[in-house]
Formats: structure tokens, C-alpha cells, sequence
């Protein structure tokens, strides 16, 4: 039996905060995907992974990361990663997508992240 694939989102205005915990492997790409699409759908073009607690991502569950790369540009949003270490981090490394995903060390630098943004934003349109 696999270790299960926990998935938790909370929305913040048009950003999103999902958390991921266990495992993301190929059977578990389609859940991601749906939690993914739906915040996407429901007005959040900035998407925050919460990868703090997960164990294990394969190649699937990574071509699942960037395929929101770029669902969410072309929405006007990102995406981007907090917590990531072991073998994601390792993943991202050696495959060079750390370099075309932004990484934070935790949620609320990547949150701070989108606050500074939006200040920039508005401070452009004044």
C-alpha cells in the first residue's frame, strides 16, 4: 500500500496556498492537477506549493509543477515553491528547474513575496 498524498489548499485573495504532504508520484499527479485547476479557475492566478512536507516526487509529479508554470503565466500569475528540500530539491537541481521555478525557504517569504508585487503594482498604476 502507498503512503498517501495529502493536499490542502486556503486562498488568499488571487493567491493560493496549497500544501502537499506524502508523496507525489504518477498516481497521484491527477489530485494535484484537480486542487491545482480549481484554485486557477477560482481566481487565483498565484499559486504557493507547500512542499515542506513532502517525501517523495517523481518525474510525473514534477511535469505536473511546470505545467502550472505555466497555466499561471498565461493567467497573469506564477507559481512558486516553499520548503523544499530531499528529493524534490535534489530533483529540481539536477534537472535545472530550480532555475525556472521560484523557491522559497517557507510560506511566508513566498506570501511576502506577493505582497511586495501587489505594492509594486499599485504603486505603478498611481
Amino acid at each position: 500500500m502507498q503512503p498517501p498524498l495529502a493536499i490542502t489548499s486556503e486562498q488568499f485573495g488571487d493567491t493560493a496556498i496549497i500544501s502537499l504532504t506524502g508523496e507525489l508520484d504518477t498516481t497521484r499527479c491527477a489530485q494535484v492537477d484537480e486542487t491545482l485547476s480549481a484554485c486557477l479557475s477560482g481566481g487565483c492566478p498565484h499559486l504557493i506549493i507547500d512542499a515542506s512536507g513532502l517525501t517523495f516526487c517523481d518525474s510525473m509529479g514534477l511535469r505536473t509543477l511546470l505545467e502550472y508554470v505555466d497555466r499561471t503565466a498565461k493567467a497573469g500569475g506564477w507559481l512558486r515553491l516553499a520548503g523544499v528540500h530531499g528529493v524534490l530539491k535534489r530533483l529540481l537541481e539536477v534537472t535545472g528547474v530550480a532555475f525556472v521555478i521560484p523557491i522559497d525557504p517557507d510560506v511566508p517569504t513566498a506570501l511576502q513575496a506577493r505582497i511586495s508585487e501587489a505594492g509594486h503594482t499599485a504603486r505603478q498604476e498611481s
